[in-house]
């Protein structure tokens, strides 16, 4: 079990929100994918006990601007660095079929709660940054070179506009 886990639930409800209004005002359609779960012991209408079946993808996926849309969320407490650790393999690896086969949106949103910041990291910095990562490179990214190869999520018509980033990456017209 990852030693990160459950740390972004206010952030993931605040994309939740962000993807409920982007919905509701006909922007989008992107959903949050739940992880599988096998169920092994119930009590009357309770979930006693189970075990994750399979690895899941990634956090969220959906439509906008008639192309598909996957991402993952991290949430970072105290650094101002991203471990590339609360990546996990499978989750890289789903992001890179959707850029690769679907010609996809496919990006990493990461927040800092001690910075109130957010940053959405294309797949193709991504990719660069992980391919370091399973080297001899930096196990992080910092702040600065998200300043650098990220965009700034604003707050807007919605509290995570992460669609104004993606729209910045994606659709310049």
């Amino acid at each position: 079990m990852s030693i990160y886990g459950n740390r972004g639930m206010g952030f993931e409800n605040l994309i939740e929100f962000s993807n409920e209004r982007y919905e509701h005002l006909n922007v989008a359609v992107i959903n949050k994918r739940p992880t599988p779960v096998k169920v092994t012991k119930t009590s009357g209408h309770r979930v006693k006990d189970g075990y994750f079946e399979k690895s899941s993808t990634v956090d969220y996926d959906g439509a906008y601007r008639g192309r598909a849309v996957a991402f993952e969320a991290k949430s970072i407490k105290t650094l101002s660095r991203f471990p590339l650790g609360m990546l996990e393999q499978h989750q890289y690896d789903y992001l890179e079929k959707q850029h690769r086969i679907g010609k996809g949106i496919s990006f990493l949103l990461i927040e800092f709660t001690a910075f109130r910041e957010t940053y959405l990291l294309p797949f193709q910095s991504l990719a660069f940054f992980w391919r370091e990562y399973n080297g001899s490179g930096p196990k992080s990214i910092s702040k600065d070179d998200l300043n650098i190869y990220g965009y700034l999520v604003p707050t807007g018509r919605v509290p995570v506009d992460y669609l104004k980033a993606v729209d910045k990456v994606w659709f310049v017209d």
